[in-house]
């Protein structure tokens, strides 16, 4: 069972599309370009679900995070082979960081889960400061999806995800 993991929350996606591939529109109060601020993950996912805004500390430098989880090593290790994820830091060129999933582990709510860290080197340094990060993760070819609710599949109906993208956009992350 595919789960897009926000941090700590679990939520199904197969067949999500959200199709803001490019950031754009008004400028953003300057963000420092530092990593001197406390370590604070966003969760790609659990930000897009949220209408593309989430906010953090002042002082918290960004970290995107994703989680991909799965009933079977076996379709989750078929994902990772078919993926390419994408990001982008305050609108500069878009960059491949699928290298950087992690192994799969298996948790305690019994499913296989790996996830990824992309550092922005941006840091919120005061209330207000805002920067914007764009996230794809798209599929070379078509993956299996053992059980879905969320498409409406039953226990056992093998779902197709991909090929194609998976989910993308851009989040906007402010400083509180």
């Amino acid at each position: 069972m595919r789960r897009l993991l926000s941090v700590g929350a679990v939520t199904l996606s197969a067949g999500l599309l959200i199709a803001l591939l490019v950031g754009g529109g008004a400028a953003v109060p300057s963000a420092r370009a530092d990593t001197t601020g406390t370590p604070t993950q966003v969760s790609a996912f659990g930000c897009l679900s949220n209408g593309g805004h989430v906010t953090r500390p002042a002082g918290s430098t960004i970290i995107i995070r994703q989680g991909v989880g799965e009933q079977t090593l076996g379709i989750l290790q078929n994902y990772l082979q078919a993926q390419t994820t994408i990001t982008s830091v305050n609108d500069a060129q878009m960059v491949d960081v699928s290298d950087q999933w992690g192994a799969p582990v298996f948790v305690p709510q019994g499913f296989w889960l790996a996830t990824i860290e992309v550092p922005t080197g941006v840091t919120l340094a005061q209330p207000g400061d805002q920067m914007r990060f764009t996230f794809a993760e798209v599929l070379a070819t078509k993956v299996p999806e053992v059980f879905n609710p969320a498409a409406g599949g039953q226990p056992g109906q093998p779902l197709p995800n991909g090929p194609g993208l998976v989910f993308g956009g851009t989040c906007t992350v402010t400083a509180t």
